[in-house]
């Protein structure tokens, strides 16, 4: 059984971390002068500050989880809350899959974009940090390799040639398959503050994508011989 997995994810909050942070930020080395040194740092400090405090949210050892959305196989997309804390909706999807694997379903594979370099690395960080241990399903995937069976990296799936990115937006487009529209993952931060179902709603809608691109990738719902492909597929 295939569980299709997104997360969206946010930078750090902690006043102490960001204040460290804010301490290592240099000015070039080609200014010499105090005076121009602290010049620097009044007219670019607090954007350099902003732009590596955006950053976290990329590392699980300072960002934090928003949100995470899954399906298995064809049934429901589901999604933590909004109300949830970051704690809260690890847990809330890790007794899913607890529960899932309690009837005969623990051989699950774990299928995301770039789900092996950042969504189950991300998540295994954050359950580290937060004390929350992982159920034997998703421990696995998350210390798989990438071409193992217990993980299926769509990112990875249509190349693994680093040169050739096959962003998601990308392959929905050549595929055929509805894309993102005007909301990404760099709007998730601002927006979540002020209307985090929009976030979570997003992320959903990344887990469906995820799963016709599977389909695409594995020949799931194309009959032999049909003549379709590209763009044309699902017109």
């Amino acid at each position: 059984m295939i569980v299709y997995l997104d997360l969206e994810t946010l930078p750090t909050n902690d006043p102490v971390l960001i204040e460290r942070l804010g301490a290592l930020i240099k000015a070039p080395a080609t200014h010499k002068k105090q005076e121009t040194i602290d010049k620097w740092h009044e007219e670019n400090g607090a954007d350099a500050l902003a732009k590596i405090v955006a950053e976290t949210s990329f590392s699980g050892l300072y960002g934090r989880i928003a949100c995470l959305a899954w399906m298995v196989d064809d049934e429901e997309v589901l999604a933590t809350d909004a109300a949830d804390t970051e704690a809260q909706a690890i847990r809330k999807f890790y007794d899913f899959i607890q529960d899932y694997s309690r009837f005969g379903n623990s051989d699950l594979t774990f299928c995301g974009h770039n789900i092996a370099r950042f969504d189950l690395p991300f998540l295994k960080h954050r359950s580290i940090i937060l004390g929350i241990k992982p159920p034997p399903a998703i421990y696995k995937a998350m210390h798989a390799k990438p071409w193992d069976s217990c993980i299926a990296d769509t990112k990875l799936m249509w190349t693994a040639d680093k040169w050739e990115h096959g962003s998601m937006d990308k392959l929905c487009y050549a595929l055929g398959i509805p894309g993102k529209g005007d909301f990404n993952g760099s709007m998730v931060a601002e927006t979540w503050p002020s209307d985090p179902e929009k976030v979570i709603e997003y992320c959903k809608d990344d887990v469906l994508r995820t799963r016709k691109i599977y389909k695409r990738l594995t020949f799931s719902e194309t009959k032999h011989g049909n003549g379709t492909k590209g763009r044309d597929a699902e017109r």
